[in-house]
């Protein structure tokens, strides 16, 4: 239904309305890019579509398959990813599955989709400010077209529909009766399938199995992180009142704060398929660690000591439980980068420790997997800008784009692990 609605229906519902509008329409393959340009132009060319939209004729010397136009400028063009485009340009551009699931694998093809689209697609929109580019695809990997796309901050607006819901779902939706619109409410609750009549729950277990956790994962439920194969479950991390905890009162639960500590792990290079350099900020308790915040920067060295002298700076006004009786700490990978950056914020006055990892990523996150299970890692009670980016490493870990939040979690919680964490 997504081609024919989006690939099929839609060009034809713009040049009906807007004839003079350019589409340009995007497959991974030349025989289905021919399809779904015949099922337009089998739509545009029926008597209903003629009645319905009198304006709207196709030119009788432009009519092939991939290339029609109207006879007011408008038209559809159709290629393939990596197909030719020079000279074309479009008002709206729809790209239709740029990568079969076979091909999600290959970092070779997926780069050069990625690419294509920088390098050559996006230049083709004639209106850069007023023009639409539509994307419609099933996930097939975390570093597919989607993600490059989030990873960017684009601009995009993201529609997913699971099949079964992944959290509550509100939807809105416009239905004419006569010359009448009326606005409808819809709701799903988690783990409620899409279309029930058709694929219940038993249906869709088995097609799990059929596909295996990872495929399903991508192609039904659009992530390319099979949740059920994680070292680390989100449902670990518990929750604490930040308003509470920032503000403190006379209360007998409220936990005993010893130190303010930040964890950073550092990226060498700043590129877009580089890691990040992260810094989490927490508040550690005896038997606690309250994550604040966490930030992440593509920065040069020199540049980033300035602005991690800053955010630190900024923490500290924020944590009004720091006072002088506690203490702050860094803890630093002394590792590439690491080693310039503790030089650099050695003249600080706080705490500076100097981490040496002897164990691989992997093996360090699940040395601290007892701990976060316990509970003793908690999140803010009303989830943060960054936790979305921060959810999608933890889950995605060893497979997910970037590991470098997921070093910093290890590294501030490997130290109650070894009991080097002191509270003096």
């Amino acid at each position: 239904m997504k081609s024919i609605i989006c690939s099929v229906a839609l060009p034809a519902f713009i040049l009906g309305h807007f004839p003079q509008e350019s589409v340009i329409c995007v497959s991974y393959a030349d025989d289905l890019a021919k399809k779904l340009a015949a099922d337009c132009r089998r739509v545009i060319e029926s008597a209903w579509y003629k009645r319905t939209f009198p304006c709207t004729r196709l030119a009788l010397n432009r009519k092939e398959l991939m290339d029609f136009e109207t006879t007011q400028g408008g038209g559809r063009y159709s290629t393939t990813v990596g197909g030719p485009l020079t000279g074309r340009g479009g008002n709206w551009i729809i790209i239709d599955d740029p990568i079969k699931p076979a091909d999600a694998n290959s970092d070779l093809i997926r780069n050069k989709v990625n690419e294509w689209y920088g390098n050559t697609l996006y230049s083709r929109l004639n209106d850069k400010k007023n023009g639409k580019i539509l994307l419609i695809m099933q996930r097939t990997h975390e570093q597919d077209l989607t993600g490059f796309l989030l990873e960017s901050k684009a601009g995009f607006k993201r529609i997913s529909i699971p099949l079964l819901a992944l959290q509550e779902e509100h939807w809105e939706y416009k239905k004419y009766l006569g010359d009448k619109a009326f606005w409808y409410h819809a709701t799903r609750q988690v783990g409620e399938p899409l279309h029930p009549a058709r694929e219940g729950k038993e249906q869709i277990a088995q097609m799990k199995v059929a596909m295996g956790s990872m495929a399903f994962s991508c192609q039904c439920q659009q992530s390319p992180l099979a949740p059920d194969s994680n070292i680390v479950k989100w449902g670990w991390f518990k929750r604490y009142n930040k308003n509470v905890l920032l503000n403190p009162i006379h209360d007998e639960n409220y936990p005993e704060i010893i130190r303010l500590e930040f964890s950073f792990d550092l990226a060498l290079k700043t590129g877009r398929e580089n890691d990040y350099s992260v810094c989490i900020c927490a508040l550690r308790a005896p038997n606690q660690t309250f994550i604040l915040d966490i930030k992440r920067w593509k920065l040069e060295l020199p540049d980033l000591v300035k602005t991690a002298q800053a955010y630190i700076d900024v923490q500290l006004q924020n944590c009004k439980v720091v006072n002088r009786y506690l203490g702050v700490r860094l803890l630093i990978e002394d590792v590439g980068c690491g080693t310039g950056f503790y030089q650099a914020m050695k003249p600080l006055r706080y705490r500076i420790d100097q981490i040496h990892p002897k164990e691989d990523k992997v093996t360090r996150l699940k040395n601290v997997t007892p701990l976060i299970e316990r509970g003793v890692c908690l999140l803010p009670d009303k989830p943060e800008p960054w936790e979305a980016d921060f959810k999608h490493e933890i889950l995605g870990f060893p497979n997910a784009a970037h590991d470098d939040q997921v070093d910093a979690l290890s590294q501030m919680l490997e130290v109650s692990v070894h009991k080097t964490f002191d509270f003096i």
